[in-house]
């Protein structure tokens, strides 16, 4: 396993993180349990989870309790998260959470999902920043992180206002352009950086030829390249996979075993090769995110990404809701006015407008199927 710094800190944390929200079967405890400890026997030192992702904070517990007794010889670091803002809600899930876990404190404490920097500062002024650092001067978390889905550059001017001590970001070979921004500017403040959906959540090893150009060795797979992509890249301390099962681990224990840093020849190749092998996937330039009518077309054309891989409406709106904030029935959905702006300067020549308007289609469906 490889090890690296986090941050500031005086902590070294595995470079792949257990990712608590994909468990096969929650149901089956002692599966789960024995899943997170196998991790841990193979090197595994971050494990990551929420309140949310239904009972990964009890699961983890349970697989916690038995590995606290070994701790001091063999230490692991755990990171969790909260949506709440105002101090008294955020003690109060922050307890439960330990209790779940078995835990006396949380070494990575995460403000959850900022979605824009407005609701950042919403958060700010409701008291989040001053509710993290009293329960770190009790001893209750040990380093304060934030967790966002914001682009590049917006989460650079988060670190910029406020020092995290690492930030929780989606990042692989299938949107990096879109956060490079706030990689760069994590490391140019020496802030950790902990990125989630290494392997795009599950779609790069499900359309292998698709994500071939990732591959710069024959007897890499798809995993192992898009894992080793991440693995390279000096700005990145942790990449999170969400594990299933024991094979979902050791195919990355694999990965891992088998990485071999790249060159910057290779490096160059596989970024230019998204533009190609892409086609008629946005790649998320960005050029296009300054629509009149205030339209995320970024964040819409990466919706539609995953519309186009997965060939469900579901996925399309799973991703427009849960990673980016907007809801079938947000108002954004239905604001285009087809002038062509965003075409023009699309660097793909996509048909953003098309595109838009069958995500219209796709979310007006939804909320007459829902009323």
């Amino acid at each position: 396993m490889l090890y690296r710094k986090y941050g500031t800190t005086d902590d070294k944390v595995s470079a792949i993180g257990f990712g608590g929200m994909r468990f096969e079967d929650q149901k089956n405890i002692d599966a789960c349990a024995e899943l997170v400890q196998a991790a841990h026997n193979n090197g595994i030192t971050y494990f990551d989870t929420a309140p949310g992702y239904q009972d990964s904070e009890d699961l983890f517990g349970v697989a916690f309790k038995e590995m606290n007794k070994i701790r001091e010889q063999k230490p692991f670091f755990v990171s969790t998260k909260t949506f709440m803002a105002e101090p008294d809600q955020v003690r109060k899930e922050l307890e439960t959470s330990l209790k779940r876990m078995n835990l006396e404190y949380i070494d990575f404490y995460h403000v959850w999902c900022v979605l824009t920097k407005d609701a950042y500062e919403k958060r700010k002024q409701q008291g989040v920043i001053e509710a993290f650092e009293q329960l770190k001067s009790e001893g209750l978390i040990r380093h304060i992180c934030i967790s966002s889905h914001m682009t590049g550059t917006d989460i650079g001017d988060v670190l910029n206002d406020y020092p995290f001590e690492g930030v929780l970001l989606g990042y692989s070979a299938m949107n990096f352009s879109y956060r490079d921004a706030a990689l760069d500017a994590a490391a140019s403040l020496n802030r950790a950086v902990v990125v989630m959906n290494p392997l795009g959540g599950g779609i790069i090893p499900k359309h292998p030829d698709r994500f071939d150009f990732l591959r710069t060795r024959a007897e890499e797979t798809v995993v192992d390249a898009a894992l080793g992509f991440l693995l390279n890249d000096p700005r990145i301390t942790v990449s999170l996979v969400g594990f299933a099962n024991q094979k979902d681990l050791q195919e990355t224990i694999h990965a891992v075993e088998n990485f071999k840093p790249l060159e910057q020849e290779q490096i160059d190749s596989i970024r230019n090769n998204l533009k190609d092998t892409f086609d008629e996937l946005c790649t998320g330039c960005q050029y296009c995110d300054n629509c009149p009518e205030e339209i995320p077309i970024p964040k819409m054309m990466d919706a539609y990404n995953h519309y186009m891989l997965e060939g469900t409406d579901t996925a399309l709106l799973n991703r427009l809701k849960w990673h980016w904030g907007i809801g079938a029935d947000n108002d954004v959905i239905s604001k285009c006015i087809a002038c062509g702006q965003c075409e023009d300067i699309c660097t793909q020549k996509l048909p953003i407008i098309n595109r838009l308007e069958e995500i219209r289609y796709i979310a007006e469906n939804y909320m007459s199927g829902q009323k």
